[in-house]
């Protein structure tokens, strides 16, 4: 079976199991009125499922300053996510357009995440916010393997976040992902427009998923390459809002190495990505 078909496969029985958990949560929280109430419902509402569907296009494919289009391809980016109280499942998937070396254009990447908002605080530090997490990657021509992933943000000017990554299947070694970002929206005009701005640097301890192939061996076998420095990342973008559920986003991205071995054992070098995306809330 392909693996875009295992994806879809997977997305459509999480999405049903999604919706039968939601269904259960109303059939347990629902009560109707009645006399002793006075008429009224004493229950909170109901929890719903919102969310979001997204698409647009890119200039090319970058994942952790690796760039994963061949031939500097352009792509087509996009997913979808749904949001029940404090959890996120997403689905998201790369179009490869041209020169692709493929012979045809093809989704090259299906992924499928799930997040977990911790709805808990540490006692006097009640802007620090914890996410947990899973995603599963499943990319053309390579094994698929799965992260999981803890973040922590604290919740005042710039939103400082760290998160950690762990590759649990394909790396032999250690196989983690350390990214540390700062991030701020401007706005300008209100409900309308805003503008974003994003600075991340990047630390590898030997995870093939940031650095999968040594250029100096042609080695690729899940160990990593190497312990070190990786890349930053520079972003903006702007979100404008012509309705409340639809957002259009241009956006500009810049990577580079940040150290030596990232250069010269892996290949990371300047790379801009410009993109464009459009955002349907409901």
């Amino acid at each position: 079976m392909k693996k875009s078909t295992i994806m879809a496969t997977a997305f459509t029985a999480a999405v049903l199991a999604l919706g039968a958990a939601v269904v259960l949560a109303a059939d347990e929280t629902a009560k109707p009125a009645t006399e002793d109430l006075g008429g009224c419902c004493a229950c909170p509402p109901d929890p719903k499922v919102t969310g979001d569907v997204y698409l647009g296009p890119g200039t090319k494919y970058l994942f952790r300053g690796n760039s994963l289009s061949p031939n500097n391809s352009f792509v087509v980016q996009g997913g979808i996510d749904l949001y029940y109280k404090d959890f996120t499942l997403s689905y998201w998937a790369n179009f490869q357009n041209r020169n692709t070396g493929y012979g045809r254009a093809k989704i090259t990447e299906n992924d499928l995440i799930l997040d977990w908002a911790v709805p808990y605080t540490i006692p006097g530090l009640d802007k620090l916010k914890f996410n947990v997490g899973t995603q599963y990657f499943a990319v053309d021509q390579t094994a698929d393997t799965n992260e999981f992933y803890l973040k922590a943000s604290y919740d005042i000017l710039l939103k400082p976040t760290l998160t950690v990554y762990w590759d649990n299947i394909a790396a032999k070694r250690a196989g983690l992902f350390y990214t540390a970002s700062v991030s701020h929206k401007f706005e300008i005009e209100r409900n309308l427009l805003d503008l974003n701005l994003g600075a991340l640097v990047s630390y590898n301890q030997r995870n093939p998923s940031a650095a999968y192939t040594n250029i100096e061996t042609g080695e690729s076998n899940g160990d990593g390459v190497y312990n070190g420095w990786h890349n930053y990342e520079l972003t903006a973008g702007l979100d404008y809002k012509p309705t409340g559920y639809l957002t259009i986003t241009p956006s500009y991205l810049f990577s580079n190495a940040l150290s030596n071995k990232a250069r010269n054992l892996v290949g990371l070098k300047d790379q801009n990505v410009f993109a464009l995306k459009a955002t349907f809330a409901f």
